[in-house]
């Protein structure tokens, strides 16, 4: 199974950054001012007319594609691209398309009361929500709280998104409410290409930034960083319209195929419902920040929770805070459960960095929680890639009992029930 890394979000929610344009515009580009700051006079009237002349555009553009391309760079450097096309045709169908460097992962097209929704992964189903011309609704319902999808702000504008719909967008599914911190009036380029006018945004936990064209008011550049210090996520890209007679570009857009495929109601459930239930977790040994070696499928006669989690992926940051609440009341119970954040994927280090760097993000954090190394990465594929975050339980015989892709919302109170339940002889599903 591909390996797949949750959210979105990677694909458009783990996104903080800093503009990356090329000649003035890219200097132009200045700190956003401290949250709270704020802007007065004629920079906050000027940004706000620069946006409200973008949502314009976009809101009379009729039939468009566009595509956003984005290099994330995590933590350690490592940089991966994201593409995402999106668009609207002539008859109102509105779709979205993620893809990473090996295609096309995820296509999601809303139309005729119905908005569904495939994945790579799953051959066998497709997710499918009640759509009313609201993308943005729908998609949040067919991600559900898990997915931490967004729609992209050309589609919310387009289907007349309010100012403040439009500025939501920016927060890409995970960013806290932002506000305009900075902004830059459009300056000439070099080689003639139109000005672009730069707005700075700022949320509690990063930043966005924003290059719009002058000319056409439409979306060319965007910069993101999420989180801060060592750990802080960076994505940087622009925005291109896709010629609707480009190969591969229908000017209608059709249903994905979903002849012999079952529906389920989110993106969430399409991913869960393919994964192995039932059958005995795969024996792998990892050490532990102490050194010791753990073995979860042979701890028998104790229901065990895996957290799988990295110090880059943000959505992991939370999921991560109601591990260390869930093992906290696990001890304190006295029950046979036991409860581990397994770190992994923090590929290109050593057994020795990786430690390091885990204690340190534990430390930078104030998390107190059991944690397991793989440094290679060989148990989250020996686990079948359950992606980022996820949640893996073992029954007391040491089987795979329940799966939860993303951000599972209401965490801690969801996993002990499912928790007592197997310890009181509950079946897998």
């Amino acid at each position: 199974m591909p390996l797949k890394i949750r959210p979105v979000l990677v694909l458009l929610a783990v996104l903080p950054w800093s503009l990356a344009a090329p000649g003035p515009a890219a200097a132009a580009v200045a700190v956003a001012e401290p949250a709270g700051a704020g802007l007065g006079g004629a920079d906050l009237a000027g940004a706000e007319h620069a946006l409200e002349e973008a949502r314009l555009a976009y809101r009379n553009a009729g039939a468009f594609r566009e595509a956003m391309d984005l290099t994330l760079t995590l933590p350690d450097r490592r940089q991966e691209k994201r593409r995402t096309e999106y668009g609207m045709d002539p008859a109102g169908t509105a779709f979205l398309a993620l893809s990473n460097d090996q295609g096309e992962v995820m296509r999601i097209v809303a139309r005729d009361g119905r908005m569904v929704g495939t994945e790579l992964n799953s051959a066998k189903r497709y997710a499918e929500t009640p759509y009313r011309g609201d993308f943005a609704a729908a998609l949040r319902a067919l991600g559900g709280e898990q997915a931490q999808l967004a729609a992209p702000p050309a589609l919310v504008a387009r289907q007349g998104g309010s100012r403040e719909d439009f500025l939501a967008a920016f927060r890409l599914g995970v960013l806290a409410p932002l506000t305009i911190a900075g902004f830059h009036p459009p300056a000439a380029r070099e080689g003639g290409d139109s000005p672009l006018a730069v707005v700075d945004l700022r949320a509690a936990n990063g930043t966005v930034t924003v290059a719009i064209d002058a000319s056409s008011h439409r979306l060319r550049r965007i910069a993101a960083t999420l989180g801060d210090g060592r750990q802080q996520v960076r994505a940087a890209g622009g925005f291109s319209a896709v010629p609707a007679g480009a190969p591969g570009t229908p000017a209608v857009i059709d249903w994905p195929d979903l002849a012999g495929r079952t529906a389920v109601s989110t993106l969430a459930a399409l991913e869960e419902a393919v994964f192995p239930l039932g059958q005995p977790a795969p024996k792998v040994a990892l050490p532990s920040l102490d050194g010791e070696l753990v073995r979860p499928s042979e701890l028998a006669g104790s229901v065990v929770v895996l957290d799988f989690w990295a110090t880059w992926c943000v959505p992991c940051w939370t999921a991560l805070g109601h591990t260390a609440e869930l093992a906290a009341w696990a001890r304190a119970s006295g029950l046979p459960i036991k409860v581990f954040a397994v770190d992994t994927l923090e590929s290109g280090s050593s057994a020795e960095e990786v430690h390091q760097r885990v204690t340190d993000f534990l430390r930078a954090k104030g998390i107190t929680v059991p944690v397991l190394l793989d440094a290679g990465s060989g148990a989250f594929g020996a686990f079948h890639n359950p992606g980022l975050p996820s949640l893996v339980i073992l029954d007391r015989r040491g089987r795979l009992a329940r799966y939860h892709s993303g951000l599972l919302p209401r965490m801690v109170e969801t996993v002990r029930g499912e928790v007592e339940e197997l310890l009181a002889g509950g079946k897998e599903r």
